[in-house]
């Protein structure tokens, strides 16, 4: 039988490797891009032959297309993508530059949609190819974005993120009825980002039930459950990962154990 192929758009800070790390480790073969070169020379580094790491700009058509195209030279086919967008900086409404914003917020909605819409090409043109040995399959594709808790939960201040992560998050369920007569499935995991756990520890665990964030290997678990076929009547849908956060009523008191 041959590997699962799984595309990383977006490597973030902790979770894309994470990500990479885990599909690697149920045996996919893995190609993992990024726009930020660090980034890139670090995973790659960490990885070393266990996965594809390449440097490729993740809001134009082109970059998604060569990250696409290096995925099919390598291993013929893409299963899955996972897609990292990046998360814009904290900003208030009264502080946001809005010809900023509108680039960072365009940028974002672009490589969402791009990434759908050249996915589904590249498996219609499998199914072309290879006929009644795809047919037998639960699904053809599947598409997981990964974004911040801001998508569900709004914090005052994270103005820019909220709109950012909110807008495609209605990519993704939108593109999820569309896709579905094509055996392809959409959904996201919005998480409490590791970041929070070192930044905001005190306001963090008053706010938390479990009192941490989500761990890059956690989201990465949540990922790989998403592209089983054991998942493929899961379409649409929102895995939250906030530590109980959207049950609390009001603040843990500090003083609890």
């Amino acid at each position: 039988m041959e590997k699962p192929v799984t595309l990383i758009l977006g490597l973030g800070q902790l979770t894309g490797e994470a990500v990479a790390r885990r599909f690697v480790d149920e045996g996919h073969a893995v190609i993992a891009c990024d726009p930020q070169m660090k980034r890139v020379e670090r995973v790659a580094d960490n990885l070393r032959d266990k996965a594809i790491v390449q440097h490729e700009e993740l809001h134009t058509r082109i970059g998604i297309k060569n990250c696409l195209a290096a995925a099919v030279e390598a291993y013929g086919h893409v299963d899955h993508i996972i897609s990292v967008p990046p998360i814009p900086p904290n900003l208030s409404l009264k502080d946001l530059d809005v010809p900023e914003f509108e680039r960072l917020h365009l940028r974002s909605l672009r490589g969402a949609i791009l990434t759908l819409q050249l996915f589904e090409k590249l498996v219609a043109r499998r199914i072309e190819e290879e006929g009644d040995t795809m047919a037998r399959r639960p699904q053809f594709g599947s598409v997981t974005f990964v974004l911040s808790l801001s998508a569900q939960q709004i914090n005052a201040g994270d103005f820019a993120d909220a709109v950012v992560q909110h807008s495609i998050l209605g990519v993704m369920r939108a593109a999820s009825v569309e896709l579905a007569s094509k055996k392809i499935r959409a959904n996201a995991i919005c998480a409490l980002r590791p970041r929070a756990e070192s930044t905001e520890v005190d306001w963090l665990k008053r706010r938390t039930p479990l009192g941490r964030a989500s761990l890059a290997d956690e989201i990465a678990d949540a990922a790989l459950f998403l592209s089983l076929p054991s998942s493929a009547i899961i379409t649409g849908e929102m895995l939250t990962m906030d530590g109980g956060r959207a049950r609390l009523s009001g603040l843990i008191d500090g003083d609890t154990d």
